[in-house]
């Protein structure tokens, strides 16, 4: 199989669909198929390519329409340029916007199918624009099937008019050999993370509202009083890091809450390994993205980290509460505290919950396990070369 990757959306940059993309893309190519992106054009790009064992070419996209046009042009121009022995057999778009449209426009003037990625709220988010709203409508129609990272992203995908057998779940992935390794040495975490005694709480994200940084700094109180002392390690950055300091100072809280920035993926591991609760309650807000699976709830599980996560969007595919974790209602900052105290009062808990969420994602939820599902469905459309894999 030769796959296009079409991705506004990519490494280097940050973001949960970003390191999804890229994840695929490597698995795939691991899996022995030949397989190149075509993604934005942004600093340090060189650098991360130079890394890669995918090839990526880079194109500068702009905004909106530009975007659209350029990454559709590239992969015209690679098409065109393809050997008969490596003749492009699909596109797969990273999302519905730009990418989904400029594989429209490819598909138009070369007759390239191509299949369309689905994260979550994203499908239903065309502002009320007439315009995008069909453009949407031309992508959906136009393409040869949808790929899921949860049954709540399936369903989007579905309700904007991709026929149900033409949509398979494919879940998304962590990576064993990263994120399973023994604990790294205390000397490797980043340099800004001072150690003491207090338990960690851990959250990796963008700061942005609908993640629930806020509702845990305001369960913050709760949980000091029935257990002492914690520490809240808030990784990465975003638009509303000033306002979560603010809000820390308010619940007086601000001695517990140690903000890291933007942490290397090579560091991550440690920072897993070295807290005692993963928490992240992604909420439900109007108008915003929602949580379709969560990446870092797998990864929290695979370095053996109980998790308490927002129980909202495709959230309950990642973590099956009461059994790898616990699902709260992230309105509730009570019932997040709640769930964290419960995970440092009752080790017999957390190790029955770190146990099965370790050996669900070694099963069910690594990065080869996705390939292997992005394949199957690929196979079963026409769009890949030999029998569908084993999965």
């Amino acid at each position: 199989m030769s796959l296009l990757i079409l991705a506004n959306d990519f490494p280097p940059s940050t973001g949960g669909i970003q390191r999804y993309l890229y994840g695929l893309a490597v698995a795939l190519h691991h899996r022995g198929e030949e397989v190149v992106v075509i993604a934005a054009e942004q600093p340090q790009a060189a650098e991360f390519d130079a890394t890669s064992p995918v090839p990526i070419v880079r194109v500068p996209t702009g905004r909106r329409f530009q975007a659209a046009r350029s990454l559709a042009d590239a992969a015209i121009n690679y098409i065109h340029k393809s050997t008969h022995e490596k003749t492009v057999k699909a596109i797969l778009s990273g999302n519905w916007w730009p990418d989904g449209y400029a594989a429209w426009l490819v598909r138009r003037q070369t007759g390239t199918p191509y299949v369309v990625m689905g994260y979550g709220r994203e499908m239903v988010q065309t502002g009320a624009n007439p315009i995008k709203w069909l453009m949407q409508q031309l992508v959906m129609r136009g393409a040869s099937g949808g790929l899921a990272i949860s049954h709540y992203s399936a369903h989007q995908l579905s309700r904007r008019g991709l026929p149900q057998y033409r949509v398979r779940v494919i879940y998304g992935g962590a990576d064993p050999t990263q994120f399973a390794a023994p604990p790294t040495p205390d000397e490797q975490l980043p340099r800004k993370l001072a150690k003491d005694s207090r338990p960690i709480l851990l959250t990796v994200s963008r700061l942005v509202r609908r993640k629930g940084h806020s509702q845990v700094i305001a369960a913050l109180p709760q949980i000091v009083r029935e257990v002492g002392p914690v520490k809240y390690v808030i990784v990465g950055s975003g638009p509303e890091e000033q306002g979560l300091h603010r809000l820390a100072r308010e619940y007086g809280t601000e001695d517990c809450v140690e903000f890291l920035g933007e942490v290397d993926d090579r560091e991550l591991p440690a920072l897993y390994q070295t807290a005692d609760v993963f928490v992240m309650p992604s909420r439900d807000l109007y108008g915003r993205p929602i949580e379709g699976l969560g990446l870092v709830y797998l990864e929290a599980n695979l370095c053996g980290l109980p998790v308490v996560a927002g129980d909202t969007g495709g959230v309950s595919d990642a973590v099956v509460d009461g059994e790898t974790g616990l699902l709260v209602n992230p309105e509730d900052p009570a019932a997040i505290a709640s769930a964290i105290v419960r995970l440092l009062s009752d080790p017999d808990l957390v190790a029955q919950l770190t146990t099965a969420g370790r050996a669900r994602v070694l099963e069910e939820f690594t990065w080869e396990r996705v390939a292997t599902r992005c394949h199957r469905a690929l196979t079963d459309w026409g769009l890949a070369a030999g029998p569908p894999a084993v999965s």
